[in-house]
């Protein structure tokens, strides 16, 4: 749920970002904003790939000496 939330919340200040500039100075200035908006969903892609992949190991890997047989 926190990935939910997380996710949500930059999406959110992003849109509302690139609003708020694009509405200010409708021409030239936003440019920036919206590279930044596509290098910070690609971070965020790549964070999430990883702690899927992380959280997945942890809950395959066996816990104890006898853990490992199945």
């Amino acid at each position: 749920i926190s990935f939910t939330f997380r996710l949500f919340g930059n999406v959110f200040a992003g849109a509302v970002l690139l609003f708020v500039m694009t509405f200010l100075v409708p021409f030239f200035v936003p440019l920036p904003f919206y590279g930044l908006e596509v290098f910070v969903g690609f971070m965020q892609a790549f964070v999430f790939a990883i702690l899927t992949l992380i959280f997945m190991s942890m809950a395959v890997v066996g816990h104890g000496p006898d853990g490992d047989h199945h």
